[in-house]
Order: structure tokens, then C-alpha cells, then sequence
């Protein structure tokens, strides 16, 4: 019983020693990065939308927003690794664990809204109500970032904010060109916390 014992207060220590290195790990570079794609990702909706009638440039500018959340989290994971490694932790953890479980519902909601919008508007042939995506997005997203922010900085959290912010701030005003919004958000609001983060944290 007393190894047994000693073996649990030692697995207790380390989830409470992963908090605060996880702390140290969040990459202001990989929020950088995850702005600048969103800014591109606004300016290749810009081009299409002018070049194109409505409904194939919409569907362009869903390859276009789907590129850049790969690139945006594929930089996430690929630095905040590097960062990882450096001190010697491993690629999963308990942390990272409950990090995912509790930001994959605010996720699935919005992904779940987005197709319901695409469906009544394609499929069912209702009203195009494109223009509420961004702030759906801006919405779940600001949720899954204060949510979190119980393993992370404070500056994580106050992103969260600003996102629901503006969300609720956009929501109400219907866009014929909703896209600069999302990219401005996006792009802005990463670009700024990444700034901070890397001088604050450091990388």
C-alpha cells in the first residue's frame, strides 16, 4: 500500500507541476502565424468575390477558410512541439487531454451551425444566411478560448473575450461581405495576443 501510495501522490505532483509548464509552452510565434493566414485568407476572398458570381465564390471561400485553419493549426502544433521538446515533455499528457475534451464541444457546435446554414441554403433552397457565419465563429471560438484558459495564460482568456465580444458585436448586423470581419478578428485579434504572448513568454 505505502508504493502504491507513493506512486499516486507522484502522479498528483506532476499534473500539478504540467500547469504551469504549460504555461511556458504557448508559441506567440504560432498565433502570429495563425493571423497572418487569416489576413491572406481575407485577401484571396476579396480576389474571388470579384471575379466570380456569388454562389461559386462562396463555395471557394470555404476551400479558402478550410486552408486557413490548416495552416494556422498545423503552425500551432508543429511550434508549440518544438517548444515541448525543449524542455523534455511529452507529446501527450493528462493536460492535453482534458485541453481537447474541452474545447472540442465549442468546435462541434460551430462546425454543426455552419453546415445547418449551408443546408437550408443550398439544399432546401431558404434564405442565404451566410453573413451570421463569421459570427458563429467568433462566437464558439471565444468559448472554447475562455474555457481554455484554465490551463493557460491570462492572455488566453482575454482573447476569448474580445472574440465573444465581437461576435455579439457583429451578430446583429447583417453583411453583404461578411469576410472582412472574420479575417479582421481573426487576423487582428491572433496577431496582437501572439505579439504579446512572445514578449511576455517568450517564442
Amino acid at each position: 500500500m505505502d508504493t502504491e501510495k507513493a506512486a499516486e501522490e507522484l502522479k498528483v505532483i506532476r499534473r500539478l507541476m504540467e500547469r504551469p509548464i504549460r504555461y511556458s509552452t504557448q508559441s506567440g510565434l504560432a498565433a502570429v502565424v495563425a493571423g497572418a493566414a487569416a489576413l491572406a485568407g481575407l485577401g484571396a476572398d476579396w480576389y474571388f468575390w470579384r471575379r466570380y458570381d456569388p454562389q461559386t465564390s462562396m463555395w471557394i471561400n470555404i476551400g479558402v477558410w478550410a486552408g486557413v485553419f490548416i495552416v494556422a493549426l498545423t503552425g500551432v502544433l508543429i511550434l508549440t512541439r518544438l517548444r515541448e521538446r525543449k524542455r523534455g515533455m511529452p507529446f501527450w499528457s493528462d493536460v492535453k487531454r482534458r485541453i481537447a475534451l474541452t474545447i472540442l464541444p465549442p468546435f462541434i457546435a460551430g462546425v454543426g451551425l455552419t453546415l445547418a446554414i449551408m443546408y437550408r441554403w443550398w439544399i432546401k433552397e431558404g434564405p442565404n444566411q451566410w453573413g451570421l457565419i463569421p459570427a458563429i465563429w467568433m462566437l464558439f471560438y471565444g468559448v472554447a478560448l475562455w474555457q481554455l484558459g484554465e490551463f493557460s495564460p491570462r492572455e488566453v482568456r482575454l482573447l476569448g473575450v474580445a472574440f465573444i465580444i465581437a461576435g455579439l458585436v457583429v451578430g446583429p448586423f447583417y453583411q453583404w461581405y461578411p469576410y472582412w470581419s472574420l479575417g479582421l478578428t481573426f487576423g487582428g485579434f491572433h496577431i496582437a495576443y501572439g505579439a504579446v504572448v512572445w514578449v511576455r513568454h517568450g517564442g
